[in-house]
C-alpha cells in the first residue's frame, strides 16, 4: 500500500504496461495518446501516488513526505493544474505555484512535472509541460522557472526541448536524506508577452 492508502505500489503489472503502451522496441504500434484534463480534487490520490514515487528516487525534489489535498492545493495556482489520463488512469501532473506575493513578480511562477514510473518514455511530460506554458502565457505569466537535480538528465532535457534555459547552478542550495545538493535554475521567458 503506498502513502495515500489507495493505490498499491506495483499497481500496472505487465499486461497493464503493455496496454498503457510501455512496449519493447521490437513493435511498430503507436502507444496511445494521453488526455490532459484540469487536475481535480478527486484525482488527488493518483496524484499523490505519483509525486510520492518521484520523491522515493530521489532525482525529484527535496521534498520527502507527500503533502495533504489542502497543503497541496493552497500552495498550486488553480487554474495552471494538468493530468494526463491514459486509457482513463492518470499518469501524469503538471501544475505552477507563485514565486512571490509582490506584485512585481505576479508573471513569474514555477513549474512541477510528474510521470508515473510505467509511463516515462511516452512524450507526456513535454504534452503537459507544453500545455502548461500555452496556459501560463494565455493567463499573462511571462517567465516560468524551476530547479531541477543536475542528475535528473530527463527533466532537464524536457525543459530544455520546451524552451528553458540554464540559468545557472545552486551549489549546495539544501539537503536532501542529509546531504547537501545542487540544483539547476533554468527559465522559460515567454516570445509572446512582451
Amino acid at each position: 500500500m503506498s502513502v495515500t492508502g489507495v493505490h498499491d505500489t506495483e499497481r500496472v503489472t505487465l499486461a497493464r504496461r503493455a496496454e498503457l503502451g510501455v512496449r519493447t522496441h521490437d513493435t511498430l504500434a503507436a502507444p496511445p495518446s494521453a488526455e490532459l484534463r484540469p487536475l481535480e480534487p478527486d484525482d488527488w490520490p493518483a496524484v499523490a501516488d505519483i509525486y510520492w514515487d518521484g520523491m522515493r528516487d530521489g532525482l525529484a525534489t527535496f521534498e520527502t513526505e507527500v503533502p495533504s489535498w489542502e497543503d497541496w492545493d493552497a500552495a498550486h495556482l488553480r487554474v495552471h493544474r494538468l493530468v494526463a489520463e491514459l486509457l482513463g488512469e492518470v499518469v501524469g501532473w503538471a501544475a505552477l505555484s507563485r514565486v512571490s506575493k509582490r506584485r512585481c513578480y505576479l508573471g513569474i511562477a514555477e513549474n512541477s512535472v510528474y510521470v508515473a514510473r510505467e509511463a516515462r518514455g511516452l512524450g507526456i511530460g513535454r504534452a503537459l509541460l507544453e500545455a502548461l506554458i500555452a496556459g501560463a502565457e494565455a493567463a499573462g505569466i511571462w517567465t516560468i522557472q524551476t530547479a531541477i537535480f543536475p542528475e535528473n538528465r530527463a527533466s532537464v532535457a524536457l525543459h530544455q526541448k520546451c524552451g528553458f534555459r540554464i540559468v545557472g547552478m545552486r551549489e549546495r542550495i539544501a539537503k536532501r536524506d542529509g546531504v547537501w545538493r545542487d540544483t539547476l535554475f533554468l527559465e522559460r521567458r515567454s516570445e509572446v508577452i512582451t
